[in-house]
């Protein structure tokens, strides 16, 4: 049963509620010494399980190793750096960079003159510099990509010339 205990009771004479003297008398009622301390192994528990609990939901998830790779590369850029991104399943985007963290990075695309934000998971490559510029189309273009198409149409008309050259013979 519980009941309210008094200075005299001998529970009371043994809990640490007896022995402190600026602790106002309203709250010298109290339960039963073992109750006290079920109480608060409890009150322990439930607060040490709500801490682990808020602390695993923060953890971002862990990067792969191409993830990792494109962060390192962003840790790397000084903010307005001139960078090109390619994207997966996406055209190459050319801009400044402008910050990273954790799980992203943000650049100012200079084609939409918008600032855009990606995921590691989202980009395929961060490459230094811009491409070209192609003014028919009015945006950056990928050198590599131009130069390829170049060398093959130039060694198509090659073979062609070459072709003709021999049927003349």
């Amino acid at each position: 049963m519980l009941g309210v205990l008094t200075r005299h009771h001998p529970v009371f004479r043994e809990s640490t509620l007896s022995h402190c003297d600026n602790f106002p008398k309203v709250f010298r009622l109290t339960f039963p010494l073992r109750t006290q301390r079920v109480a608060v192994k409890c009150l322990a528990a439930f607060l040490i399980s709500t801490v682990t609990l808020t602390s695993n939901a923060q953890q971002p998830a862990p990067l792969s190793k191409k993830e990792a790779a494109i962060k390192r590369k962003a840790d790397q850029l000084a903010p307005h750096a001139p960078i090109s991104v390619v994207r997966i399943h996406s055209e190459e985007e050319y801009g400044d960079f402008v910050s990273s963290d954790q799980q992203g990075f943000t650049f100012y695309d200079v084609d939409r003159k918008a600032e855009v934000t990606l995921k590691y998971a989202e980009a395929r490559k961060i490459k230094e510099g811009y491409g070209g510029y192609n003014s028919v189309q009015q945006r950056h273009t990928d050198r590599t990509k131009t130069l390829l198409i170049v060398l093959a149409v130039a060694g198509a008309l090659g073979a062609l010339i070459g072709a003709v050259a021999a049927a003349k013979n």
